[in-house]
């Protein structure tokens, strides 16, 4: 039986991630670029080692030099900013290296690599950058940024002992540093598409909520009113929505996200996931009790995505898991 080489296996893993994010609303044009350009990027490497086709060596590292690009640009996104077009001139710099200086390329690359993911780091994500995050979602976002930056580094690293091989006339070495670098990758995109799966959510890791000060002044009669149309839009089943993020609540409600935000942090000493999560928990009780529905059923009406999340929310609210909520007949 023959097998398939592991940048294939890469590649179709992340062929199957871009089309999953492609179903989802609300879907980042940016992840969806970067993620489809890694998959692109696995399968030229599986030709180029695997395949023996080196007439794709041109098209490789100019791809490679737009991921740390795309990467940036998908950050950056959830602060709506752009990346400036002055960073085209990594991957034009990489075009005159073939012509001019074709031993610098992979230097060139490392470099970029490195500083893309410093920058990946460095770059700040205020909490308004959250409210294009789907709600019960926020969790995923330092993770995402730390595990995209450490891809960049481990990219570098194996271009680096890649580069180093080749010059000491070691051709035999560049395979297995690859075949290794995409083990790593595999790995890493199987416990992403499995917390994608199933929710996993380090609860010991939640950021602590924010709380309102002792000596808070008193809520003004503006809060007061914002927590009431907020309240009225999530009555009307606006907690239902899967994809329901902080910016299209206040759309709905035509107030600024930043004010929804600290009118339920003043008054319900808590935050919008709370809360949130407070109406689809409630619901849930009530779907229990009234009715035989499958408990993963009962899940996705209520608008919840990940058992973790469904279980701690309503445990939250109910003092004890679904399952042992209906057993108890209460």
């Amino acid at each position: 039986m023959p097998a398939i080489p592991l940048p294939f296996v890469v590649s179709g893993i992340l062929v199957l991630f871009v089309l999953r994010l492609m179903t989802r609303r609300g879907r980042d044009l940016w992840f969806l670029f970067f993620v489809g350009a890694c998959a692109l990027q696995t399968t030229l490497v599986g030709m180029r080692w695997s395949l023996g086709l080196g007439e794709v060596r041109f098209i490789q590292p100019v791809l490679a030099a737009f991921l740390p690009l795309f990467a940036l640009a998908a950050f950056m996104s959830l602060r709506s900013g752009v990346v400036s077009r002055w960073h085209l001139l990594w991957p034009a710099a990489v075009i005159v290296c073939w012509w001019a200086l074709p031993a610098a390329i992979d230097w060139l690359l490392i470099v970029e690599f490195t500083a893309y993911a410093i920058a990946i780091l460095a770059l700040p994500l205020p909490d308004e950058a959250m409210t294009h995050v789907r709600i019960g979602d926020e969790w995923a976002v330092p993770y995402a940024r730390i595990g995209t930056a450490a891809l960049l580094l481990l990219s570098a690293l194996s271009d680096l002992i890649v580069s180093v091989a080749l010059a000491d006339g070691d051709h035999a070495a560049a395979p297995p540093v690859i075949a290794a670098m995409l083990s790593v990758i595999l790995v890493g995109l199987a416990g992403g598409l499995l917390g994608w799966a199933v929710g996993v959510t380090p609860e010991e890791t939640d950021a602590p909520l924010p709380g309102v000060p002792e000596e808070a002044p008193p809520a003004t009669e503006e809060e007061q009113a914002i927590l009431m149309a907020v309240e009225a839009a999530l009555a009307q089943g606006l907690y239902r929505d899967h994809d329901l993020t902080l910016e299209r609540l206040a759309r709905r409600t035509a107030i600024p996200a930043r004010k929804i935000s600290r009118a339920v942090n003043r008054l319900r000493e808590g935050s919008v996931t709370d809360m949130v999560n407070g109406y689809r928990a409630r619901e849930a009780m009530r779907l229990l009790r009234e009715s035989d529905l499958p408990i993963t059923q009962i899940m996705l009406d209520c608008g919840f995505q990940t058992k973790s999340n469904f279980n701690r929310a309503f445990k939250a609210i109910a003092g004890q898991t679904p399952s042992a909520y209906r057993l108890s007949g209460n």
